[in-house]
């Protein structure tokens, strides 16, 4: 149980750093200012996704669209094995979010899956 726990804030851990990453990133696109939108349709994502057997999740931003009301983001994110440059599995969502709230809309489909 202990193992799982850990293996959990780990991966957690992991895509935190990579959003933050993605901030950098974010930043040069102009796409600090929706920070709280990514992190919370990336927190909508991590409840969806299979982490199982991961060691590393990346999460990429495609694309950021202004709505009426907030962002319409558009996230890949791969899942990566202990030993692996090939991801296991791989997600594309859409989610539709204002500020750190619940996404209004959210989407998400498995598109690759190699385990």
């Amino acid at each position: 149980m202990n193992h799982s726990k850990t293996l959990g804030k780990g991966i957690l851990s992991a895509a935190a750093l990579f959003v933050l990453a993605g901030s950098a990133s974010a930043a040069q696109g102009d796409w600090a200012e929706v920070q709280d939108e990514i992190e919370s349709c990336v927190a909508v994502v991590a409840d969806h996704a299979n982490y199982s057997d991961a060691a590393r999740v990346r999460h990429e931003v495609t694309s950021i669209k202004e709505r009426t009301v907030g962002y319409r983001l558009v996230i890949a994110t791969s899942v990566f094995p202990e030993n692996g440059e090939t991801a296991i599995r791989e997600y594309a969502t859409s989610c539709v979010v204002n500020g750190n709230n619940v996404p209004m809309q959210f989407t998400i489909n498995e598109t690759a899956n190699d385990a």
